[in-house]
């Protein structure tokens, strides 16, 4: 399900940035609504005393989700452009793919090559960077303006700034949405589970280290870390993500059973 690029539709909205095709899916506005609907009632109850629009702040998070993903995307596309490989990019109701037009590059000495692992490491591990350096920055700047943090509470704490909830509880829901957000959407995809961007990055640790491709080694890791977190998110819970990760581990376990399968990032 996250191994292929999702099929077109007339009510896709497409655009360009930076230079990069953009597909985005109608799916992902209706699924982020339905995953946000939560966080946008918890949020509505910070300010018990006042009548916050839920609808608003639905679509604050929306929205927030949208350009979060949209720059972990861009993260993996500006390193591709880097090692001159066009790259679409999607978004989807699972989240986003950066799609390579091609697994070769002109090198920077005309001679056209392969990409090694190390290149891939680079790619891969572009979009949490880029998204964690998104967060940072919000972050830093919310609490130079007073507003409470709690990913950087250690900060302010250390600047000893008194910083506190706001008053516009819409600017407190982008805030928290875009650090929460960009945050676990990046470490989410560090966990070492193909075909997440962690999963990318230990197949070619491993392919350095074994001086292999690491694919298949990469599956069956992902298979067994899988499994263990499935484990744990049903011990704690939390069936709905213990039931995502289950999908992903079927994906592992079926292409080590057919073999290798497209990678996107």
């Amino acid at each position: 399900m996250l191994m292929g690029e999702p099929q077109t539709s007339q009510y896709d909205w497409r655009f360009q940035i930076f230079g990069f095709p953009v597909r985005v899916s109608w799916l992902f506005w209706a699924v982020s609504a339905a995953l946000g609907y939560g966080h946008a009632m918890q949020l509505q109850r910070t300010y018990p005393g006042m009548q916050v629009n839920l609808g608003a702040i639905l679509a604050i998070w929306v929205g927030v989700t949208f350009i979060s993903i949209l720059t972990h995307e861009l993260g993996h596309g500006l390193a591709f452009r880097y090692f001159r490989i066009r790259c679409d990019i999607v978004l989807y109701h699972m989240g986003g793919l950066a799609i390579p037009g091609a697994g070769m590059l002109w090198g920077r000495n005309g001679r056209r090559t392969q990409l090694s692992h190390l290149d891939q490491i680079i790619i891969s591990g572009a979009g949490p960077a880029i998204q964690l350096l998104l967060a940072a920055c919000v972050g830093i700047v919310a609490i130079s303006c007073g507003i409470f943090v709690p990913e950087f509470k250690w900060l302010s704490d250390t600047m000893r700034l008194d910083v506190g909830t706001p008053r516009n509880p819409f600017a407190y829901a982008f805030v928290r949405f875009m650090v929460t957000s960009s945050i676990w959407w990046a470490i989410i995809n560090l966990l070492p589970i193909y075909p997440l961007d962690g999963g990318h990055i230990a197949q070619h640790l491993i392919g350095m280290y074994r001086r292999t491709s690491g694919l298949m080694e990469a599956h069956a890791l992902s298979a067994v870390v899988g499994v263990a977190l499935a484990f744990w998110c049903i011990t704690h819970g939390m069936e709905l993500n213990a039931l995502f990760i289950a999908s992903m581990v079927m994906n592992n376990i079926q292409t080590i059973q057919s073999g290798y399968g497209p990678r996107n990032w």
